[in-house]
């Protein structure tokens, strides 16, 4: 099954950990150029930076794991190659994700409820943003690791799905906050 096999994977997740380190370089960019303005105007702006951060490493981190060799094992018959890694790819990547989904939405929310005078827009964005890499990366993690469920596929949902929300939240840090 092609959502299960890593080889015909390596080159998608190569130019994704290519684009989302890149991106994470600039964001380094965008935070220091307005690094000021990110720690005066709103208390909920550094942690955003840093979940954008964190949504960013975690598609490198993600994708970087399927791309380290895993092991076969030879079948009793000795005939067949039964790819090992898939299942340890899964617990290595809910390894990464399970911390960080739950740390995130811990902050977000603890965020809310201590200020509940800021736009809820402001909430609404910062949970969708981070989700959008996050959920299908829980479930690419559980689905590698039962080896049920679409594997591989739904990593590919969340890798362009977290850039996309990590370059919104860039912007957000970039333009909208010298608005």
């Amino acid at each position: 099954m092609r959502g299960y096999d890593l080889a015909d994977w390596e080159p998608f997740f190569n130019v994704i950990v290519a684009a989302a380190a890149a991106l994470t370089g600039l964001l380094f960019v965008a935070v220091s150029i307005n690094l000021a303005h990110i720690l005066k105007i709103g208390r909920f702006l550094p942690a955003r930076a840093a979940e954008t951060l964190a949504t960013l490493l975690l598609v490198v981190a993600s994708s970087a794991l399927t791309l380290v060799p895993q092991g076969v094992t030879l079948v009793p018959q000795g005939v067949t190659l039964v790819p090992q890694g898939v299942r340890l790819v899964g617990a290595e990547i809910l390894i990464i994700v399970v911390p960080m989904l739950a740390i995130t939405l811990w902050s977000q929310f603890n965020q809310r409820r201590r200020n509940r005078r800021d736009p809820v827009l402001w909430t609404v964005s910062r949970v969708v943003s981070t989700a959008l890499a996050t959920v299908p990366c829980t479930i690419a993690g559980v689905s590698l690791a039962a080896e049920w469920g679409g594997g591989l596929y739904w990593l590919a949902v969340a890798a362009p799905l977290g850039i996309v929300g990590a370059a919104y939240n860039a912007w957000v840090l970039l333009v909208e906050i010298v608005r």
